[in-house]
Parts: structure tokens; C-alpha cells; sequence
């Protein structure tokens, strides 16, 4: 009788090299690879990822995962209906319904990414792309002649300054939360590499001048620094849901009083002194939200003006785009979701609140639409979020449960 030798072990080891190629790929994809095509192998690896699951549709996903899902397509399926109500044609709002298929590809491959990497290597990973990003960035910037005054672009897939900002900080914060963990101290050799590595992703971010991930940055990192342990004042579910509006207030906040900030701060208006136009859009903005508050004028809007076409506000946007029942929707799943972190083992949570709360900063100012097409939100919100809704909770990953 011929023996079938067991090859479970090969196949699982194929699984996880397919899984970091697609991660690679995703990182390499989104960090050096600009606009369409990087869009395009950014999709692809994220598929990659999550097909290289074995236990995708064996098993049963866990619980906080098939809400977060649930409520995608909640979500979705809102949207479709503001789509109908609107009268959109069939191909913008196609595109529009497939943002939230992708979106739950990219929570299944976050946690794909979590079971096969670890939080680790998944943030070392992005820290290592993003500083190599920022570097060639900078080099690139200088060797065209330009000046430490011009604003800068990232390369990458969003081929813009704001977006482009927050790829980089997010991989700033990820290192800061993995030096941060107290269970694994990292060595002073360790520290003076980092934070070498670390010095082109932050003059890059201070160059490209883009003021509201900045900001949030400042915030996200100061609430890494909160006493999260058990025994000591634990950022819980309310305590960080008002983290999460604070650091979307400050931004939002500063734009309010930009003219006086600027009269008082400023000789001229350029580089950081230049106006964000950000008041004139939040007008019409509002004016757009009380002619359609139920469902909104729908993802596919756009203002006719050719610079600023859309919210320029992930909040004010949302009840712009879907309603401001949706906006009230989003609002309660975040809630719920800052109740989640704060059961979920504490280097994860440390990272995924912080990544939270950069996201909340960085929407009051930009992202109006949270729920749009792949681009570097996905790495400080949408995966930060998969990571979190896989993850273990404290009592599982003690062993006490």
C-alpha cells in the first residue's frame, strides 16, 4: 500500500511566503508606485494576502471580525439605496459599491497579515518601505532643484502631499507603539537605528507642509504615551472615543480659526501660511447637507470647482456624501469599536487606538470619503482596524480566559 505523504506543513509554509509577498507587494506597491497602476497591484496584494488564508471559508471568521463585515455591508447597501434615490448611472455607482467589496477583502487580509506576520513584522516592514520611500523622495526632490522651501510629494500612490504625509506618519507611529511596548524593550543600538531611519520620513512630512497630518501625528503620538496597562488610568471606550473626536476637533478647530491664526502669525502666504480654502468648501458643504440630509448626494459627487472638489473633511463629508444618518451610523461603530480596543492585547491596541486616532485628526482636514477607493487610508485606518477586530484579547493572550 503506497503512503500519501503529508505535505500540510509544505503547503502552510507555501501559504505564508505568498501571504509576506503580498504584503511586500502592497507596501512596495503603495510607497514607490504612483496612481493607476499602483492602485492596481495594491488590489492585488491585498488579495494575495487574504487568499493565502487556509482557513478562509472553513472556518468561522471570529465575532468582531463578521460585525466589522456586517456592518460594511450595512453600510453598502445604505449606499445603494442613495445611489437608486439619486438616479446615478449604473457605472459610478458600481465603482462606488465595489470600494466596500474591497474594503472587506482588506479586513479579511488584515487578518491574514496579524495570524501570519505578527504586528512585528508587519510594522518593521512598513517603518523599513516607508523610510526607503521618503529618502528617494527627498533625493529625487533636491536632484530636480528644488528647494527646502518647495513643497514636497511623496512617491507613491497618491501623488499628493496630504495623502502622501499620511503614509509616512503612519509608519512613524507604528515604530513609536513597537518601541513603546514595555514586554519588549528594544536595545539603545536598536533606538539610534530607528530613529536614524526615522529622519527622512520626518523631514519629508515637515516638507510636504501638510498641516493636518501633522497635527494628528502630534496627537496620536502623545496618546501612545497614555498609562494603558491594567492597574493604572486605562484609555476604555469612552475615554478613547473622546480621544478620537479631540484629535478631529483640533484640526477642524484650527482651520475655524485659521484667518486669525494666520493675521497673527503670518507675513505672507506661503509654505505653511498658505490658506487651506478649507472655510469656502465647508460652506458649501453644509449648504449640500441640508438640501439631501437623509441620504446624501452620494460617493460620486463632486464639486464643479477644479482644485477643491471634494469635503475636504472625513466627517462633513460623510453626511455630505451618505446622509447624516450614516454619519450618525459611522459614528456609533467607531464608538463601538474604541469598546472593542479596549479589550484587545495591549501592544495591538496600542497601536490600532493610536492609528485611530491619527485617522479622526487626519479627516479634519481631508479624507471626506473614509470609505474610498484603495489608497494609503487603508494602512492607517482600515487594516489598523482588521488587525484589531482578528486580534486576541488580553485574557485569551494571557492565557486567563
Amino acid at each position: 500500500m503506497t503512503t500519501i505523504p503529508d505535505t500540510s506543513a509544505r503547503g502552510l509554509m507555501v501559504r505564508n511566503v505568498l501571504c509576506v509577498a503580498g504584503y511586500l507587494l502592497l507596501l512596495v506597491s503603495a510607497y514607490f508606485i504612483a496612481k493607476n497602476l499602483s492602485a492596481k497591484l495594491m488590489i492585488a496584494g491585498l488579495v494575495t494576502i487574504a487568499v493565502s488564508d487556509p482557513t478562509l471559508l472553513r472556518e468561522r471568521l471570529p465575532r468582531p471580525l463578521e460585525w466589522g463585515l456586517a456592518a460594511l455591508a450595512g453600510f453598502a447597501a445604505w449606499t445603494v439605496l442613495g445611489l437608486l434615490v439619486n438616479g446615478i448611472p449604473l457605472g459610478p455607482a458600481s465603482d462606488a459599491v465595489a470600494n466596500f467589496a474591497l474594503l472587506a477583502v482588506a479586513l479579511l487580509a488584515g487578518r491574514r497579515l496579524l495570524a501570519c506576520c505578527g504586528l512585528r513584522f508587519i510594522l518593521g516592514a512598513l517603518f523599513a518601505v516607508a523610510s526607503l520611500s521618503a529618502l528617494l523622495t527627498l533625493v529625487l526632490h533636491f536632484g530636480v532643484g528644488l528647494s527646502l522651501a518647495d513643497r514636497l510629494v511623496p512617491l507613491g500612490r497618491p501623488s499628493n502631499s496630504i495623502p502622501g504625509a499620511g503614509g509616512l506618519c503612519i509608519a512613524l507611529i507604528g515604530i513609536v507603539a513597537l518601541l513603546g511596548d514595555r514586554s519588549r524593550p528594544a536595545a539603545p543600538a536598536t533606538i539610534a537605528l530607528v530613529a536614524l531611519a526615522a529622519l527622512p520620513i520626518v523631514v519629508a512630512v515637515a516638507m510636504t507642509q501638510s498641516r493636518g497630518p501633522i497635527l494628528a501625528t502630534v496627537v496620536a503620538l502623545a496618546a501612545t504615551r497614555l498609562p494603558w496597562r491594567p492597574g493604572g488610568w486605562r484609555l476604555t471606550g469612552w475615554r478613547l472615543f473622546a480621544v478620537v473626536l479631540l484629535a478631529w476637533s483640533l484640526t477642524t478647530a484650527l482651520i475655524v480659526i485659521e484667518p486669525w491664526l494666520r493675521a497673527m502669525l503670518c507675513v505672507d502666504q506661503s509654505n505653511f501660511c498658505r490658506p487651506s480654502s478649507r472655510q469656502q468648501i465647508w460652506t458649501w458643504v453644509f449648504e449640500h447637507i441640508s438640501q439631501r440630509p437623509l441620504l446624501g448626494f452620494t460617493p460620486v459627487f463632486r464639486f464643479a470647482d477644479s482644485l477643491f472638489n471634494h469635503a475636504h473633511n472625513g466627517l462633513f463629508g460623510t453626511a455630505m456624501y451618505f446622509g447624516v444618518p450614516a454619519l450618525v451610523a459611522a459614528l456609533a461603530m467607531t464608538f463601538v469599536y474604541c469598546r472593542r480596543l479596549a479589550t484587545v492585547d495591549g501592544g495591538l491596541s496600542t497601536f490600532c487606538a493610536a492609528a485611530l486616532i491619527f485617522s479622526f485628526g487626519y479627516m479634519g482636514s481631508d479624507l471626506p470619503n473614509p470609505f474610498s477607493f484603495v489608497n494609503m487610508h487603508f494602512f492607517f485606518l482600515w487594516l489598523p482596524i482588521a488587525f484589531a477586530l482578528a486580534g486576541r484579547s488580553e485574557e485569551a493572550a494571557t492565557g486567563s480566559d
